[in-house]
């Protein structure tokens, strides 16, 4: 489980760096329209489709991140006093629900993304698919890494290591 919790993370990283990229791209972009808007009364047309774009992929990019850094909101209300075992039981739950929820996300971005590609953007007149294509890229990965919390959860429940 080591050697691939390794490997998706170097897919990951290449993931992270493109959505850092297109952050950047972004706020360029926009910048530059602002500026030819306002400035010299013109602007780029494609722009704000653009823009669009690399929200919606950096948006589920950060979300497959959120469940790799395990930064989703948790309840911690319950008292510390219940077994550890109780607390266990409700991550391999939550381990569960994030499979799920990846696995639709594959499921139904896949469709959308065959669908979306009969398509196309107004002003750049790119295929509509590239919005939905970043469904099942990160339902890919919060499956994956969802695994990986799930089978060191089984490990920890069973008594061996933590995570």
């Amino acid at each position: 489980m080591e050697q691939f919790k390794k490997i998706l993370d170097s897919v990951f990283e290449w993931v992270l760096k493109l959505a850092m990229v297109l952050l950047l791209a972004m706020v360029v972009i926009v910048f530059l329209n602002v500026v030819l808007r306002y400035g010299f009364k013109s602007g780029i047309h494609w722009s704000e489709e653009i823009s669009l774009v690399i929200v919606i992929w950096f948006t589920f990019i950060a979300m497959a991140l959120g469940v790799k850094e395990n930064l989703h909101i948790n309840v911690n209300i319950l008292p510390r006093k219940l077994p550890k075992k109780f607390f266990l039981v409700l991550d391999v739950a939550k381990d569960l629900l994030e499979i799920l929820i990846g696995c639709i996300m594959f499921y139904y971005g896949w469709k959308l993304t065959v669908n979306g590609a009969r398509s196309f953007l107004p002003a750049t007149h790119i295929s509509n698919a590239v919005n939905y294509l970043v469904l099942p890229v990160s339902g890919v990965f919060i499956v994956a890494y969802a695994i990986v919390y799930l089978y060191a959860d089984f490990k920890q429940f069973k008594g061996g290591a933590t995570k």
